[in-house]
């Protein structure tokens, strides 16, 4: 509803921040996690820069599976979609909308070096995404919907590529940086929604892509790369 969104959307972070300054007794653990929850924000801008680098760099996304990227946007995209119907505060949720661009450009890359069907594959993925951001915006699937589905899709997600990881040996052209990112950001993004978000489901499915992504930052940390393991072969 209108009204919710307008208690607890974008004008409601500044009026409670500026509430707990002017307190005698001031809540830190709220400011602490509005000045966490901006700073998410606007790491996220950048967060898959390295591995777009990495990739257009190589011209190779070797070792790279788009069918977990796919997963995670649509997973993003229910999950904003709920917390924007819900009336929750952009900054608890905010970097979503940064990373599902650069994911969408990531699945254009991965699309366009292994099969260069990004001429028709492309646009068709553009328009699926934004026809499934408007449904989930409009209300057509349903709150209940958009807060469990994304935790099946969060490990459909991260398991391909754990699981290619695995079996060939090593982490192909996948970067450090952006996984790091990711467990950093999901690390704090715990700690902000327990403290602004009374909703113990969004609290889980966060909770969920931390697990999966520590897991993958193991794997980047033991398993060489796609040049160490190439080298390696030879």
């Amino acid at each position: 509803p209108r009204d919710a969104r307008a208690r607890g959307g974008l004008l409601a972070p500044p009026r409670r921040l500026a509430l707990a300054m002017s307190s005698p007794d001031a809540d830190l653990t709220l400011l602490l996690s509005k000045a966490l929850s901006f700073a998410i924000i606007a790491g996220s801008v950048i967060m898959q820069a390295p591995q777009i680098y990495k990739i257009v760099n190589a011209r190779s996304a070797a070792g790279l599976t788009p069918l977990g990227w796919m997963s995670s946007v649509v997973a993003m995209t229910l999950t904003v979609s709920y917390n924007y119907r819900k009336g929750y505060p952009f900054s608890t949720y905010g970097e979503l909308i940064f990373i599902m661009v650069q994911l969408d450009i990531l699945i254009l890359l991965v699309v366009h070096f292994n099969d260069g069907g990004v001429a028709w594959k492309g646009p068709l993925g553009v328009a699926a995404h934004a026809a499934l951001l408007a449904a989930c915006l409009s209300g057509v699937v349903p709150d209940q919907a958009l807060v469990t589905m994304p935790m099946g899709l969060s490990c459909l997600s991260g398991t391909p590529q754990l699981v290619k990881n695995f079996r060939s040996g090593n982490t192909g052209q996948l970067a450090t940086l952006p996984v790091f990112f990711a467990v950093s950001g999901l690390s704090i993004r715990l700690f902000t929604t327990f403290a602004e978000v009374p909703d113990p489901m969004v609290l889980l499915s966060q909770a969920i892509p931390w697990f999966l992504n520590s897991l993958l930052l193991a794997q980047l940390l033991v398993l060489p790369g796609a040049g160490a393991a190439a080298k390696k072969s030879d």
